[in-house]
């Protein structure tokens, strides 16, 4: 039976996925958009060939193969509320929300449960979190003995990036706008602690001290650039992780670098960074296709298999 597509969320990202996934034959229609803003579900619904849906109340299963993207939030409550009603209506999901690559654990319970009950699987995934700072530093970790510290470090040039990526890091802000958009919550990468404990976890490590630093990268005039933003960790016998991710516009030398401390020690980069909207759009399109393959349940990046 020919595979039907549902996008939940008519942003960029979750466009070019689906787009992607029709190119490669992991769908085989669009089906519909949702999204309450008119204006972007038109377009997305042009562009796609599908039908506009303004409410996930008003859509209907398409077909016993029907899968879904949903990609409109990086906040886990919101959006696992979405991904637990297609999973009832009868869909695979696929989610590229940041917190749900690693949820409260309540959630996560939430997610795996009505999974299950529907005998349907959601996967949460992208680029990061989901795959440069997360699946990567665990594959390389699995090559090495008495692992001591990981470190990771990420540096994206934003001028090649989409807008609403550009906005969080606060483009063109004055310093104090950018620290008081930092502490309203609307600024920063949703995900870095995220990636971090699914290290943690695959390690097998408990963290017992955290701390989390977002800090703006000033460009001409004194106006911000960007953010750097860091993640430490450590356990009670001395292991410890490193996060640095920097998010600037124009930034030179982008570099993607992970560091294993352990025998044998490991450095390895991925030169030029690894393009994280190209990379959300693999994953996702990743997911697409295994989904229907694995077990019913909720999958986060590092639950799935190698090749998955």
């Amino acid at each position: 039976m020919e595979r039907a597509l549902v996008l939940v969320g008519a942003g960029p990202i979750g466009v070019a996925s689906a787009r992607a996934a029709l190119d490669d034959g992991v769908v085989a229609t669009v089906a519909a958009v949702v999204d309450p803003d008119d204006g972007a579900r038109r377009r997305a619904g042009e562009t796609l060939g599908a039908a506009g849906v303004p409410h996930l109340e008003e859509l209907k299963l398409v077909g016993d193969q029907a899968v879904a993207i949903v990609a409109f939030s990086s906040r886990a409550g919101v959006t696992a509320l979405a991904v637990c009603h297609l999973l009832r209506s009868g869909f695979h999901v696929v989610t590229t929300c940041e917190e749900l690559a690693d949820p409260p654990e309540n959630v996560r319970e939430d997610l795996i449960a009505t999974a299950r009950r529907a005998g349907k699987v959601a996967i949460a995934t992208g680029a990061n979190p989901g795959f440069v700072m997360d699946r990567l530093p665990l594959l390389l970790a699995g090559g090495s003995r008495n692992v001591r510290r990981v470190a990771v470090v990420r540096r994206v040039d934003t001028s090649t990036r989409r807008e609403p990526l550009v906005r969080k890091t606060g483009y063109g802000l004055s310093p104090e706008a950018f620290a008081a958009g930092v502490e309203a919550g609307g600024l920063g990468h949703v995900g870095l602690d995220v990636s971090a404990h699914l290290v943690a976890d695959g390690m097998g490590w408990k963290l017992v001290d955290e701390r989390e630093v977002v800090e703006p990268v000033l460009g001409e005039g004194g106006k911000v650039a960007g953010l750097h933003q860091t993640f430490d960790g450590a356990t009670d016998d001395g292991r410890s992780l490193h996060y640095d991710l920097t998010m600037a516009w124009g930034l030179e030398r982008p570099e993607d670098r992970v560091i294993i401390d352990g025998s044998p020690h490991l450095a390895v980069a991925v030169e030029d960074g690894y393009p994280g909207d190209e990379g959300t759009v693999a994953r996702v399109v990743r997911g697409l296709a295994i989904a229907p393959k694995l077990a019913p349940g909720f999958y986060r990046p590092s639950d799935l298999p190698v090749w998955g």
